[in-house]
């Protein structure tokens, strides 16, 4: 099992209902790409990364379908095992400062040192 990518989620019914923020892991297992929802313990996988996601989007909301029709809503939180999210949080990091980087040198490229010095500075929450 290789790690793929980290990525946080919001599954969809329609106008009815939104998820909040899901985990979501893909893995590259064999020959086909698997993604996991860490936060149900939820599975699926395809072809590649797109199939995969789309499988598991169906199956969170069989899962959720499920919960609600035999009335166990309270014990649908069910994280995956720790070495998932140990995998998923080496990802995300490595994916963040990735982006870090990316941004600082498209950002920097044609700005002077005097002018960075110079800008104010505030803080935004994300």
């Amino acid at each position: 099992m290789k790690g793929k990518r980290a990525d946080r989620i919001k599954i969809k019914m329609g106008t009815l209902w939104e998820s909040p923020i899901l985990h979501v892991l893909l893995t590259k297992e064999d020959d086909v790409t698997v993604a996991r929802c860490l936060d149900f313990t939820v599975s699926s996988h395809g072809e590649d990364e797109k199939k995969a996601l789309a499988a598991l989007a169906e199956s969170i909301k069989e899962y959720i379908l499920t919960a609600v029709e035999n009335d166990v809503v309270d014990d649908i939180f069910d994280p995956a095992h720790g070495k998932y999210w140990r995998m998923y949080n080496e990802l995300e990091a490595k994916q963040s400062r990735n982006h870090l980087k990316r941004s600082l040198k498209t950002s920097f490229k044609s700005v002077s040192n005097a002018n960075i010095r110079e800008s104010s500075t505030e803080i935004n929450y994300a």
